[in-house]
């Protein structure tokens, strides 16, 4: 059996490049694969494959009748971990509780997992991804439901359930679709369950069947709930994501600009909703929560790194007076930009262009990472939601 101390379960468990129901072929074959065939269930725990006296966790893995598939992630890595997605026409249903992850479309985009939500997608048959979870804890449970199987699911909710099969229905084969929702009370309790299975052997796999299906009514629920809520799923296709990588290079290109939504939409060839949608998908946070992060931080290096004066700094990051970028800057850091020096030593910074962590953990979104000697210089929660002005 492949296994691979970079990859994730797929490659783990049947080489680069393997689909769900490939690994779980190779599972099946484990030694230490439990199976309960009277009511169609196997499953195994999968220790994560890492060097010598190195333990990351494990994969605790079941199906359910080859038509529900189980995967609960209880990891600690030490170096990022990725492997390829390719197409299975599942409907998916992705718990993240802890870590950062991100899902990379080649040259269309990334998309953001964040943590702790609940991320529901369905998968076109021509769309493929590599999916990377960072360094450090990571928690999930993630189910993933035959098309068969989830069909006579919502035949048996009957009219209620009619608003997700429009919409799946409608998922091209060059497109994904998602939602992501935060956790309810249920869902959550039961993700909990999930990670701390009491049991062993045969009623550990009946155990979780049942768990199973108390999470999907839950899920279910949550997106109705959504859906009655006018939070509409998303529905991108590489065209798309290529549009709203662009219009994040654009963000980022110039610092002295502050381009509108319209005008970004305009600039890349997409409408003002989907192109504000969409990069809320993909990046886990808004146009404008976007570009001024990227300010204040280019700000920061560009005070501590470079040594620049705060009024031409204020001007590098779009602010025509220094009092607005102060006022801003204070709002955002907690300390003013003429304290910027005294509170950090001069060190080597990454380029402009790299990521940071977003305040308040709320997205997995990489841009501008301060280094060791900024690590205490940290966004306020209370950012103020000011704009660069082109006036003043």
């Amino acid at each position: 059996m492949p296994t691979s101390s970079s990859g994730l379960f797929r490659t783990s468990l049947a080489g680069p490049e393997s689909r769900l129901t490939e690994a779980f072929d190779s599972l099946r074959m484990l030694p230490d694969c439990i199976s309960v065939p009277e009511f169609g269930l196997y499953g195994a725990v999968v220790p994560v494959p890492a060097p010598a006296d190195t333990e990351e966790g494990v994969w605790r893995m079941a199906s359910i009748r080859d038509e529900i598939f189980l995967v609960i992630s209880d990891c600690n890595y030490a170096h990022s971990r990725s492997e390829s997605v390719l197409p299975e026409s599942f409907v998916e249903f992705h718990f993240s509780l802890s870590g950062p992850a991100s899902v990379d479309f080649s040259d269309t985009g990334t998309l953001q997992v964040n943590a702790p939500n609940l991320l529901v997608c369905r998968q076109g048959a021509d769309v493929r991804y590599q999916v990377t979870c960072g360094p450090g804890p990571w928690q999930s449970v993630g189910l993933y439901v035959t098309q068969r199987y989830f069909d006579r699911l919502l035949r048996a909710l009957g009219s209620e359930a009619d608003r997700i099969h429009v919409e799946l229905a409608a998922v091209g084969s060059d497109q994904i679709y998602n939602r992501q929702m935060p956790f309810s009370v249920e869902a959550l309790q039961i993700a909990g369950q999930l990670l701390a299975s009491p049991y062993h052997g045969a009623r550990q796999m009946i155990y979780l069947e049942g768990k199973c299906t108390e999470i999907l009514c839950a899920c279910i629920e949550m997106w109705l709930a959504h859906a009655r809520a006018d939070n509409p799923g998303e529905m991108l296709s590489a065209r798309d994501l290529r549009l709203i990588e662009q219009a994040r290079e654009m963000i980022v290109g110039d610092m002295r600009l502050a381009p509108t939504i319209p005008e970004l939409a305009r600039a890349v060839g997409t409408n003002a909703s989907k192109l504000k949608r969409g990069f809320k998908f993909l990046y886990g946070m808004t146009i404008f929560e976007y570009g001024h992060r990227c300010r204040m931080n280019h700000a920061l290096r560009l005070l501590i790194g470079e040594r620049q004066p705060v009024g031409q700094v204020a001007l590098a990051v779009g602010y025509q007076h220094q009092t607005s970028f102060t006022a801003a800057f204070r709002d955002y850091f907690g300390f003013a930009p003429k304290d910027a020096r005294r509170l950090a030593s001069p060190i080597p910074l990454a380029p402009s262009h790299a990521a940071l962590p977003p305040a308040d953990g709320a997205a997995a979104v990489r841009e501008i990472a301060p280094d060791e000697a900024l690590r205490d210089l940290v966004p306020r929660k209370d950012a103020a939601k000011r704009t660069p002005s082109r006036q003043g």
